[in-house]
C-alpha cells in the first residue's frame, strides 16, 4: 500500500478520535434535564392526586370536600359500606352527623298578650286560628293568664314548639309538625327534698317561720292544718314552737314551693298537738292526731286565721258610727282589706246581697241548723251565688270597709236555729275517727314520723335568721 493510501484509511480514524469530546460534552447536560424532567413530573402530578399522597392535616376546604364525596361513593344504598374494612373508619370531623341546633325562649304572658301577639311573627292567622281551636280539647290558648312562664322553642331559627305552664303542676306542650299540631298535657318536673323545719315563735307564726329560713307559705300551710285546735287569733303567745316535716320543691336550682306536708306538731301554751297525714284506702286525704282522731272539725275556729279581734260578743256596745248603745252579737276581725274570707264549714250559700247597714254580706246555711254571715266585704268570691255548694275553707268574699264601719274589717255571725249565738263559745264536734281495719297502716305513718316530731326544737333568734331568698 502505497503511503498515500495510508492517510486515506486513517481520516475516519482520526474523524472518529475528535467526535468523542462532542459526545461527552452533551451526555451529562442530557442526563441532568431528564432528572429535572422526571422529579418536576412526580411533583406535578402529586398536586393532581392529594388524595392519594397529601397529608390529611393539609386538606384544604375543597379536598375535605373531594375526600367526603369519594368515601360516600364506597357506601351502598342500604348504609353499609362496600367495603367491609371501611365500616369501621370514623368519618372525618367536619362531616359527622350533627344535631339540630335547639333553642328555648322563655318569657312571662303579659298583660294584653294573645296567641296572634306572640306568634304573629311565626305563624301565618289562619295558622294560629287552627292552632288555637285544636288546642281547646288541651288547653284554651285563648285564656292566657298574666304572670304564667310561656316558652317557644327553636330549631335552627325555625319555630318547633310550645309550652305554656297552666299552673304550678301542670304545661301544656305543643309541637309543631309537618303534618299539623301535636298536643299534650304533663306534669311540670320538680326536684323534691323532705325537709325538717322547726321554729319558736317570738312574735307571731310568720315571723317564727321566716327565721327559720322559710317562706311565709308554709305559715299559712301549719295555720290550715292545726286551724281546728288552735285560734292563731287569740291563743298565740310568745315560745310557741313548731316542728313540719315537709316537701321542698325546687326547679333549677331554685326553691319554687312546698309539696306534700306529712307530719307536723305545734306546741300552743304548753299543750302540743299533733297531725299526721293519711291517705285511707278510698283515697281521701286528711290529717289526724297520733291516735287516729280527725283533726278537721265541723267548724273552723276562725273565718280570718292570722288577725286580731278588734270588738267581741257583746249585747251592748257602744256603736262607733251610730254613737249609741247597742248588741253586737258578732265578732269583729280587723284585717286589711282584700284579706281572703274563709267559709267556716261545708254549706250552701243562701244568700248574697248588700245593704247599708252590713255593706256586701253572704250567708251560709250549715248542717244541723247552723248558719254563718260575713259582713263588710269588699267584694265577693266568684263562687259565690246563691244556691253554690261550698267547702269548708272555701273563700267566699274579701275583707272590706263596706256598709256601717269606720275601717277595713270581718263582722263574723252564727246562728243556731235561728238564734245568735257567740261564735268563740261554740263547741266543735269532730268527724269520724280512722276505721279499725286502717290503724295497722295509720300507726306505720305515725311510727315513721314521731321520733322527729318529738325532738327539741332549737329556738332561733330574730336577729340571727337568715335571709329567705327563694
Amino acid at each position: 500500500m502505497t503511503k498515500k493510501n495510508r492517510h486515506k484509511i486513517r481520516r475516519p480514524a482520526n474523524l472518529s478520535l475528535k467526535r468523542k469530546p462532542v459526545s461527552s460534552r452533551l451526555t451529562m447536560p442530557f442526563f441532568a434535564l431528564l432528572g429535572v424532567t422526571l422529579i418536576g413530573a412526580a411533583i406535578f402530578f402529586n398536586f393532581l392526586a392529594p388524595n392519594e399522597t397529601q397529608s390529611s392535616i393539609d386538606w384544604s376546604v375543597q379536598g375535605i370536600t373531594t375526600r367526603h364525596e369519594y368515601q360516600y361513593e364506597d357506601i351502598k344504598d342500604d348504609g353499609e359500606f362496600a367495603d367491609p374494612q371501611q365500616e369501621d373508619q370514623e368519618l372525618p370531623e367536619a362531616y359527622a352527623l350533627r344535631e339540630p341546633e335547639i333553642t328555648r325562649m322563655s318569657d312571662t304572658i303579659k298583660s294584653g298578650d294573645t296567641p296572634s301577639t306572640l306568634l304573629g311573627g311565626h305563624l301565618g292567622l289562619p295558622e294560629i286560628y287552627s292552632l288555637c281551636n285544636e288546642s281547646k280539647d288541651f288547653y284554651p290558648l285563648d285564656n292566657l293568664r298574666a304572670g304564667q312562664p310561656w316558652t317557644m322553642i327553636y330549631s335552627n331559627k325555625a319555630l318547633i314548639g310550645l309550652e305554656y305552664e297552666i299552673d304550678s303542676n301542670e304545661r301544656l306542650v305543643v309541637s309543631l309538625t309537618d303534618s299539623g299540631y301535636e298536643f299534650r298535657r304533663e306534669a311540670i318536673p320538680y326536684e323534691m327534698e323532705t325537709k325538717t323545719v322547726s321554729g319558736v315563735v317570738e312574735s307571731s307564726l310568720f315571723g317564727a317561720v321566716t327565721t327559720a329560713g322559710e317562706n311565709e307559705e308554709l305559715a299559712l300551710r301549719l295555720g290550715n292544718v292545726f286551724a281546728y285546735d288552735v285560734d292563731f287569733t287569740r291563743d298565740l303567745r310568745t315560745g310557741d314552737s313548731f316542728k313540719v316535716i315537709i316537701e321542698k320543691k325546687s326547679r333549677e336550682g331554685k326553691f319554687v314551693g312546698y309539696g306534700q306536708l306529712a307530719a307536723a306538731s305545734f306546741t300552743n301554751q304548753g299543750q302540743t298537738y299533733y297531725a299526721y297525714q293519711y291517705t285511707d284506702k278510698k283515697g281521701n286525704t286528711a290529717y289526724y292526731d297520733e291516735k287516729g282522731r280527725p283533726l278537721r272539725k265541723a267548724f273552723l275556729k276562725s273565718p280570718l286565721p292570722f288577725t286580731r279581734i278588734s270588738s267581741g260578743y257583746s249585747m251592748s256596745r257602744m256603736h262607733p258610727i251610730l254613737k249609741y248603745r247597742r248588741p253586737h252579737q258578732g265578732i269583729d276581725y280587723a284585717a286589711p282589706t282584700g284579706t281572703p274570707i274563709s267559709t267556716v264549714a261545708d254549706g250552701i250559700i243562701a244568700q248574697v246581697g248588700s245593704n247599708k247597714s252590713q255593706g256586701r254580706f253572704v250567708r251560709v246555711i250549715h248542717s244541723n241548723g247552723y248558719e254563718t254571715i260575713y259582713n263588710h266585704m269588699s267584694k265577693f268570691a266568684k263562687v259565690s251565688k246563691k244556691g253554690a255548694k261550698v267547702k269548708q275553707g272555701a273563700t267566699i268574699g274579701y275583707v272590706g270597709s263596706t256598709g256601717y264601719a269606720t275601717g277595713p274589717h270581718l263582722d263574723f255571725r252564727m246562728r243556731q236555729n235561728g238564734k245568735l249565738i257567740n261564735p268563740l263559745k261554740l263547741k266543735t264536734m269532730p268527724a269520724e275517727p280512722i276505721a279499725s281495719k286502717e290503724m295497722p297502716a295509720f300507726k306505720a305513718v305515725v311510727a315513721a314520723y314521731k321520733a322527729q316530731l318529738e325532738e327539741p326544737v332549737q329556738s332561733a333568734k330574730l336577729e340571727q335568721a337568715p335571709a329567705f331568698n327563694p
